[in-house]
């Protein structure tokens, strides 16, 4: 798994307000190195449970929000959250 450098990250936090899965797509296609993904393949190929995959592919704001807070904070994807 990648990490987003601090120009990925800025881009995230510059982008989300506009756009949120659009933001988050781009991140989550550094992080999980598959830059041709689309949101759908993203959210599956990152491993998180069922119930946040869910929220996440219908758009839920908190669901969206946290893992926003996640990219930004850590950089990437903690393991133990995507279980």
């Amino acid at each position: 798994m990648n990490r987003l450098n601090k120009f990925d990250a800025e881009r995230l936090l510059a982008d989300y307000d506009d756009d949120p899965v659009a933001a988050l797509t781009a991140a989550l296609r550094v992080v999980l190195d598959r830059p041709h993904d689309d949101w759908t393949q993203l959210v599956k190929a990152a491993g998180f449970t069922c119930a946040r995959r869910i929220l996440l592919q219908a758009g839920d704001t908190v669901a969206l929000d946290e893992l926003a807070a996640e990219l930004n904070e850590m950089r990437s994807l903690d393991p133990a959250v995507l279980r």
